[in-house]
Order: structure tokens, then sequence, then C-alpha cells
């Protein structure tokens, strides 16, 4: 058994643990980051947007999550990807947004904290972001401009003013950018590529970091076993870990930070008896603190795809997105679906992706297979438990036709719609075959004021465990699903957690 000593122990090298990690080695704190995953920044399916598509080919880089079959999705069962590399899910197709301003009211209603106001988090976001526009007006006072993350947003002249067009023609609003005062409606979205080359927290805050502080450690390949904890000071001891080298304790001086993403984190949780009494029991394994939420609560979108085959179409390297409610002119409280379209230009196919972005329906939830911690987490997962997210489904289906059949497009452009095509009439059947997930996963180690209905607290510190945190998407507050994805949000959680452990150490 061979130990290391380190200030700051954070367990988990996804998108927040590079971003927390990097950060304390900044603030001059010794700090060790274990990740499962390799150090893939080097490799161009990685970094180059063109690249991307050939990841899903490549086990190496994935971890085996075999998920439970849907019921309510003609028991498919549904492949759950999370990256095994250093970024983790920073590894994606790239679409930026924040989360809009009234999101935020979930966080301060679970919490009673104001510093999850959005004037606050605002702040956060400016930390991450490095942002530019190809606009040739200034909507750059809304973004930060000295972050570590790269996000460019890209501005088609023709097609800007066919959008505007479109969501004038609908009664809609258009705003330049959702980080704007108005946070809905017709809109382009950022991305974390910029001329084609991929901006992600390992490459942009990790390994930016390692060069300029030795006080940060990177082990790569090692898979966190358990926390040990003592049960009466109810502290963590140390975190026990393998890799190709043999067998670890971590010691942390100061604290561990948990942040092995929404399927991981509550899994190493449970394997170190810290959750519900009746799910560790069952898997003989001895209950060292109850938490009853924790792999409870799991959220997702989900999302399903329109097909079109187009001529005389584009919308240029610009991203158009919708954030609109389907029965009612769209405000800042009632938006129920979002949307992109992405164009494939070897093909001319248009593809529309729409999510629900307020789904009535928890998805699912975490929970153990056995004891054994190389064993891969149970994911228990269905969509669909309400009939209203189907309804919602099937109002954004017939939404996008009506955007599809506007004058402005019918004016610009030919197109047919390919998926579901017009003349499939049961759009239940078409949802409940071809819906996927749109990997929002979030929310199984929810943020709130007690111990019965969370997991942290507004500090992110596990509820009744002096020296563990948790930052990273699990902590999204209980029943919330983000509008158009947790992306960014986790960057600035990160940044806001570093920002507390500071003040409190330093």
């Amino acid at each position: 058994m061979q130990e290391i000593v380190a200030d700051f122990i954070i367990v988990g090298g996804g998108t927040a643990g590079c971003v927390i990690s990097a950060r304390l080695a900044e603030y001059g704190f010794e700090t060790l980051l274990l990740s499962s995953g390799s150090n893939d920044t080097l490799n161009s399916m990685m970094r180059e947007k063109s690249l991307f598509n050939q990841l899903f080919l490549n086990p190496q880089f994935k971890h085996y999550l075999p998920a439970s079959s849907s019921a309510n999705l003609n028991d498919r069962i549904l492949d759950i990807i999370v990256w095994n590399t250093l970024g983790g899910n920073s590894i994606n197709g790239g679409g930026i947004e924040r989360l809009m301003a009234n999101d935020w009211n979930y966080f301060i209603n679970a919490t009673g904290d104001q510093s999850f106001h959005i004037n606050t988090m605002s702040k956060f976001y400016k930390m991450v972001e490095n942002f530019t526009s190809t606009k040739p007006f200034s909507i750059l006072n809304n973004y930060g401009n000295h972050g570590f993350l790269k996000i460019t947003q890209v501005y088609d002249p023709i097609f800007n003013k066919i959008w505007k067009k479109v969501a004038k023609e609908l009664n809609e609003t258009f705003t330049d950018t959702l980080a704007n005062t108005i946070d809905y409606g017709f809109s382009f979205e950022a991305s974390s590529f910029t001329n084609g080359i991929r901006s992600w927290s390992c490459n942009n805050y990790l390994t930016s970091t390692l060069n300029k502080y030795p006080n940060l450690k990177v082990l790569t390949g090692a898979t966190a076993i358990k926390f040990n904890m003592n049960e009466q000071t109810k502290q963590i001891k140390n975190v026990l870990f393998i890799s190709k080298d043999g067998l670890f304790t971590g010691i942390a001086r100061k604290e561990y930070i948990l942040s092995a993403g929404t399927i991981f984190s509550p899994h190493l949780l449970m394997l170190s008896g810290i959750g519900d009494r009746n799910i560790l029991r069952e898997n003989n394994i001895l209950v060292k603190h109850e938490l009853k939420q924790v792999g409870k609560n799991l959220i997702e979108n989900g999302m399903i795809i329109i097909k079109y085959q187009t001529q005389n179409f584009s919308i240029g390297q610009s991203i158009p997105v919708a954030l609109i409610n389907t029965q009612l002119r769209t405000n800042h409280s009632n938006p129920d679906t979002f949307i992109i379209l992405k164009q494939d230009n070897n093909t001319m196919h248009l593809y529309v992706f729409i999510f629900n972005t307020s789904p009535k329906s928890t998805v699912g939830f975490i929970s153990l297979y056995n004891s054994n911690p190389l064993i891969p987490p149970k994911i228990i997962l269905d969509y669909l438990t309400d009939s209203k997210d189907i309804q919602t489904f099937i109002n954004a289906i017939n939404y996008v036709r009506k955007i599809m059949s506007t004058n402005t497009i019918k004016q610009y452009a030919n197109l047919t719609e390919s998926l579901p095509g017009l003349e499939q009439t049961d759009l239940t059947a078409y949802i409940k075959n071809t819906l996927v997930p749109s990997y929002h996963f979030i929310g199984t180690c929810s943020i709130g004021q007690n111990a019965e209905n969370s997991v942290v607290d507004n500090l992110f510190k596990v509820h009744g465990i002096s020296n563990l945190r948790i930052v990273d998407a699990s902590i999204f507050p209980r029943k919330f699903s983000t509008k158009t994805g947790p992306f960014l949000t986790v960057h600035a959680l990160a940044e806001k957690a570093a920002d507390i452990l500071q003040k409190i150490y330093s």
C-alpha cells in the first residue's frame, strides 16, 4: 500500500475536476487529481470537430455503462456514454449556453442562498469564458473575455436575417444571444469549437496549469475504489485507489472533492457506505453514513430528431436555436422546447434536434449491481413515464413543421421532411422508437438545505461529512432540468467552489 498526501484530493478528471484542480493549484494549494481516464489532449479525435464522430467507434475512450431497458421506449436499451478521458463530457457536440436567469431561482429555493443569483453567478461564468463573435456588432459585454475556455459565436449575415424574420412571423422574440437580458426566443448558439478546433476543460484549464504549477499532480488511469470514513468523527480518512502501479491511499490534509460526474459520483459514495440504507444493505455494504437521496433524481431532457432534405438552403457556420413554448407566446418562465438546427453540407440534410426543456418525468436513478468497485454502476433509465412529456415532443414536432412552413423559409429554400415524414401519423410511436439521451444527465447528488431531501449543501459539502464536497453535474437541485444543457454551468459551479475553498483556507 502506497500513500500520497496533498492539501486537496480531487476524485474525477471530468469537466469540473479539471477546472477545480487547476484553480486550487493556481491558488497555491498542493493538489492531487485522480482520473480513471487517460490524457488524450493531443488526440485529433478529441480536438477536431470533423473527427468527433469517430470517437463513438473507439471503445477505449468510453466507460462501459449498460443501462436497463426502457419500458416506455418499447424496451429499447439506450447507450450511455461517459468519456473515459481527462475532460470527460467536455468532449461533446460543442454547443454552449448559460442557464437561463430564471433557472437560478431553483438553486436559491433549494439552498436559501442568494449567492446563486444570476448576477453573482455571472461573475463565475465570466471567469470561464474567453468569448469571441464574428458579428459586426458587439455582444461581448455579456460575456467574459479572459477566461480559459475559448468560445466562438459565428455570425452568418444571410441566415441571421432569415431567422429573425421567422421569429417575427411566428410572433416570437429574437435575441442576438441567450445570455442577454432576454434569454428565450429565437437566437444563435455559441460553440466550444473555433475554426474547427475544440476548447475544453482538460486542454485549456488543466494542461496549461500543469506547465506552470509544480504543486499540481495528475494521476491518470487511477480508479477510486472507496472513501474510508471515520464513523465517529464523520470525516473522510483517505481515498483508496488503484492504478497500473498498484494500490494507493490518498490522504487530504484539508478536503476531498468528488467530481466523478452524475453517474459515478453517487456510485463511489455508495461503495463507500454513504447512501440509502436499503440499497447499501442489499449489496452487503456497511452503512457508514445514511443519505437517502444519493443516486436518486436522475434528470435528463431526452432528444428526438427531425430530418429534412434541402435545396438552396444554408445556415453557414452559424448554429440557429430557439428556446420556445410550443403552445403560447414564449416568455422568460414558460419555455418547454429547445431546438437546434445543424446542416450536413455533404448530404445537404438539415437536422433539427428537439429537447424537452422541462420534463415531468424523473428518468431514473443510479444504484449498484454489487459491492465490487470495478463493476459499473446499475443505471435504471426510463423516459416518458409522464404522458405530458410525450405531448411536449408531439407539440415540438408540430412547431418545427410550423417553422419550416413559414413564408420566410418557403421563400428562402425548398425543404422536404424525411424523418419522421409527413406520412407518419403516429408521432407517439416515432418518439418512443427514436428518443435518445441528450447527455444532459444531472441531479443524483442534489443540492439542498437538509440531508433528508438532498446530498450536498450550498457550499457543495456533503451533509454530515465535514471534509467531503461534490462538484459536478450531479449536484443540480431536485426536480430541475437544464433547458439548454449543463456544460458551461458545470464550469461556473467549479469556479464558485474553488473560490469558496480559497476563502476558507487562504
